[in-house]
């Protein structure tokens, strides 16, 4: 009987223990967590951080600009101290920048900020 009421009395918590699952994920520093392919807010392309500090923007999602009917088509990426993300698109003799502010660091979502706009990155 003993056993019974012992049993009733354990399977709540063997349920509950069971149900909670671990799928918190700690983010790693933003330099090693944003190397990878993302989602630019609901845009339908994608960007790639590349560990060399290449950017790969081809639909011009994060940065892009022409300079005298030249394209700025060589893209990077590096980070500044106090959480700051600039990206650079160049060519071979003019370059523009662009500086965000890391507003957020998740495992699988990065948000930046510029001015009063935020871009949200969503790991592909």
């Amino acid at each position: 009987m003993t056993s019974r009421i012992g049993l009733i009395l354990l399977m709540p918590v063997l349920l509950l223990m069971a149900s909670c699952k671990k799928d918190d994920c700690e983010a790693p520093p933003v330099g090693e967590n944003i190397v990878g392919t993302w989602k630019v807010d609901s845009q339908s392309g994608t960007v790639v951080f590349q560990e060399d500090g290449t950017l790969l923007d081809p639909n011009d999602l994060l940065i892009s600009g022409e300079v005298n009917g030249m394209v700025l088509d060589e893209k990077t990426w590096m980070l500044i101290p106090g959480d700051y993300l600039l990206l650079t698109a160049s060519n071979q003799s003019s370059s523009l920048e662009s500086e965000f502010y890391i507003a957020r660091n998740d495992c699988n979502r990065i948000s930046l900020e510029v001015f009063f706009l935020t871009v949200d990155l969503r790991r592909k």
